[in-house]
């Protein structure tokens, strides 16, 4: 389809602020894995769960502004409008959640796990003990008595009386 240069330049700048939305969403990616230091296996998940978003919203907006054909100012225009949030805002905004992050970290995630930590502690206490007196109650079970029906530790038996001589 033949577009005027007025409606290639609309599609441009809609493909701009794609890109910010898009780079704006990454940041949310890029803070979880921050704060919450995550795995590789995690961040490709979470890469490849971005790249099917953005996929998406590039054929959503080749599908408004050229009725689904995908030219190169649109892909052209998200990149750009991608590396200018990320070279602007996205760099404030990390280190606004860094900070963030570090306070975060120093009043409620740092108490946790000392709490926690202590509580394994006294767990981990509790369970040797059961644990040791487990194996001191099962060793003794071979120190025990026997239960024999012909002896009687109490009495004194004469052995005359058993043999039947009187």
């Amino acid at each position: 389809m033949n577009l005027s240069l007025a409606e290639q330049f609309k599609g441009f700048v809609i493909s701009i602020a794609s890109g910010i939305l898009l780079g704006a969403f990454y940041d949310i990616f890029r803070i979880i894995r921050g704060v919450f230091h995550c795995e590789k296996r995690t961040v490709f998940f979470q890469d490849l769960f971005y790249m099917f978003i953005a996929s998406f919203v590039t054929f959503l907006v080749a599908l408004g502004v050229n009725y689904g054909e995908v030219r190169f100012y649109i892909l052209g225009g998200e990149a750009i409008g991608w590396c200018i949030y990320h070279l602007t805002f996205g760099m404030i905004t990390l280190r606004i959640f860094k900070v963030i992050a570090k306070i975060l970290n120093k009043l409620i995630i740092l108490p946790i796990k000392y709490l926690f930590s202590k509580l394994s502690n006294i767990i981990l206490k509790l369970l040797k003990k059961i644990v040791y007196n487990i194996k001191n109650i099962s060793s003794n079970q071979k120190k025990r008595l026997k239960h024999h029906h012909k002896i009687v530790y109490n009495c004194i038996v004469n052995k005359n009386k058993r043999s039947g001589k009187v």
